[in-house]
């Protein structure tokens, strides 16, 4: 008996390439192809929207709790008369802050906070800051070193406290 070498295409032979693509077409790809959208979509899986991205979560269990930022509200002291004022925002959103911050011997201004677990996130001239809890020590002044009850915006360089 005679053997043949079966015929080749690329380095493979024809009848590996030949089983390969019938394997392969009939797999799905987890898509509708005609729609391209992935089968667990089009079969009415649902997707959460979410309205505004930058809200702070609050559960139903939850409803009326208190977040840890608010006890932040009121005014906080730094030096030479810098001060951080948190006020709930005017439009009575839970985890949303009215801050006026003088952050400089030359410059005071308003942003509006946005409460994200411990923190307060706002927009100060382009930068996106946190403000967070912290010691006297971290304010970075040694007339707040002494202090445990503060809040800290730029570690060593910005900080006020209670």
């Amino acid at each position: 008996m005679t053997f043949t070498s079966p015929a080749r295409v690329g380095s493979a032979p024809a009848w590996a390439t030949l089983a390969a693509a019938l394997l392969l077409g009939g797999c799905g790809t987890g898509a509708d192809n005609a729609t391209n959208v992935p089968n667990s979509l089009a079969n009415g899986a649902t997707v959460e929207t979410i309205e505004d991205p930058d809200a702070v979560r609050v559960g139903e269990n939850n409803a009326g709790a208190p977040l840890p930022t608010d006890a932040w509200v009121g005014r906080w002291a730094g030096p030479e008369g810098l001060f951080l004022d948190i006020q709930p925002s005017p439009d009575g959103q839970p985890g949303h802050y009215a801050i006026t911050n003088k952050d400089t011997l030359d410059r005071q201004a308003d942003y509006q906070g946005v409460g994200e677990g411990t923190t307060i996130r706002f927009v100060r001239e382009g930068k996106d800051l946190s403000i967070r809890p912290g010691s006297g020590k971290e304010t970075g002044f040694k007339y707040l070193a002494g202090k445990a009850d503060c809040l800290i915006i730029i570690p060593n360089q910005e900080g006020y406290c209670r």
